[in-house]
């Protein structure tokens, strides 16, 4: 009579379940369509660093900002009608100002194309306005959060939580009456 232990148990099981599985179905790969095309995307990249540009600090491209804008409005379609609307708003602009897209234009011009934004017939509230101060937000909030961002300023993230808070420092004695 054979005894078998634990360990020729469990190998036995392996290897019987190795010669029955089955081949699972294919599972399709989740496929993210970007939210823009690659003419917006390439406008988005010209804006970002249009707003915060790469000096003797990396940029907000440098940080990945675009890339992060662009999984933002993957969930957010409200944000991506406004970002698609305020892109093709100022490619178009680069083209009237004579370039073939905003991307072509050098620094100055750019910020002259969205300074003009700002300044429309109803100002901050048309929604040209409306895109500049979300555009604006989104790559600063991003730059700023980045590794990148922390690096410029030198901010180092508490690593377990804020030292300050944990011994606070004992109460004053109070002025007797």
């Amino acid at each position: 009579m054979l005894t078998f232990g634990r360990r020729a148990f469990l190998v036995g099981i392996v290897c019987v379940s190795l010669i029955l599985r089955r081949r699972a179905p294919a599972v399709a790969q989740l496929v993210v369509a970007t939210p823009l095309n690659s003419s917006l995307r390439a406008t988005l990249v010209a804006v970002v660093e249009t707003i915060v540009p790469r000096d003797q600090d990396p940029g907000a491209v440098d940080a990945g900002v675009p890339g992060r804008i662009v999984a933002h409005l993957a969930t957010h379609p409200d944000a991506l009608a406004l970002y698609r609307n305020g892109l093709e708003l100022v490619d178009r602009l680069a083209r009237q100002a004579g370039a073939r897209s905003f991307d072509a234009l050098d620094g100055p011009a750019r910020e002259r194309i969205l300074a003009s934004l700002q300044s429309g017939p109803a100002g901050p509230r048309e929604s040209a306005g409306v895109f500049l101060r979300r555009v604006r937000r989104d790559v600063l909030a991003f730059f700023w959060g980045s590794v990148a961002g922390h690096r410029v300023v030198d901010y180092r993230p508490p690593l377990a939580g804020y030292p300050e808070y944990a011994d606070p420092p004992s109460a004053a004695p109070r002025p007797r009456s």
